[in-house]
């Protein structure tokens, strides 16, 4: 450790350049990770708006539309379940129409049919859900916004498929960026390390201080990055920048739902954890590589 802290201050501009591209990099990864996760949970809340709304026949009398939501509250597909009566109805459509008071005085609750609001657990169950009630002979009729539905699912995927791709790139620029610098290091150190294999030095000896350089380099940008996207993710919070104080929550890994603070303490140590796996892997790749032993 002690030979690996002297040549950190004996190679500052390696050090610096190397540090502050991985810096750069992590920086970008910890925003592209906070942006996927934000977009994930306004598409869940988005998608938990597209409801499923099935209107009754008369026929089919309030008790049993009652009993019908509570069978449809234990479905494990079902988020909620909202019921509307006639008279609710005439009341909602009277609040709307308020500047045609002729077309309010000409209606009634008979006219308007009662209704249950059906909202799913994840929008793809929808489809599944309007299909359950279609044909059935005291329905009225099932009015479900598909294309909404369609839209909010094929963001969500271009999204995560956009978010995956960066990661990737940014990880593949700092694992190129670590393999680069152990790579100058360990031809800076050529005649060092033939002397040190004349004098019988061992193999694990001689690579150790390019595996510790790799991790420190790595971790000392990953912490940095994870330290700013902390401090301005919580600067937002106590702001209230986006609603993220109203927000309280937000998803991760699809419908995983966490609390916004826990989540930026999650992002640090994911970043953390990559800037360890890559600072370890990448100098062992150039070790593997460059060092010929």
């Amino acid at each position: 450790m002690n030979n690996l802290l002297q040549f950190l201050k004996k190679e500052k501009m390696i050090s610096t350049i190397s540090i502050l591209a991985i810096f750069v990099s992590f920086t970008l990864l910890s925003f592209i990770l906070s942006f996927s996760v934000l977009s994930n949970t306004a598409m869940n809340f988005l998608q938990k708006q597209v409801q499923v709304r099935v209107f009754f026949k008369d026929s089919y009398n309030q008790e049993s539309i009652l009993k019908l939501k509570a069978d449809l509250e234990k479905d494990p597909r079902i988020l909620e379940v909202g019921y509307t009566s006639k008279e609710d109805a005439l009341r909602i459509f009277k609040d709307l129409s308020k500047k045609d008071p002729i077309l309010q005085e000409s209606l009634t609750s008979n006219i308007l049919p009662a209704s249950l609001e059906i909202k799913a657990v994840d929008v793809k169950d929808l489809d599944d859900i309007a299909n359950d009630f279609a044909g059935r002979d005291f329905v009225d009729s099932v009015k479900y916004l598909k294309d909404i539905k369609d839209t909010f699912k094929y963001y969500s995927s271009i999204i995560t498929i956009v978010s995956l791709i960066l990661f990737l790139l940014f990880f593949t620029v700092s694992f190129g960026i670590i393999l680069s610098t152990i790579r100058i290091n360990i031809f800076q150190k050529k005649d060092e390390i033939e002397t040190m294999k004349i004098v019988g030095a061992s193999d694990e000896f001689i690579q150790r201080p390019f595996i510790h350089q790799g991790v420190v380099y790595s971790m000392v940008g990953s912490f940095l990055s994870g330290l700013l996207a902390f401090i301005i993710l919580i600067l937002m919070y106590v702001s209230n920048s986006l609603g993220l104080r109203d927000l309280r929550d937000v998803y991760i890994l699809g419908n995983v739902k966490v609390p916004f603070l826990f989540f930026t303490i999650i992002l640090v140590v994911v970043i953390n954890l990559f800037g360890y796996l890559l600072g370890r892997f990448g100098s062992k790749a150039a070790i593997d590589t460059y060092l010929k032993i």
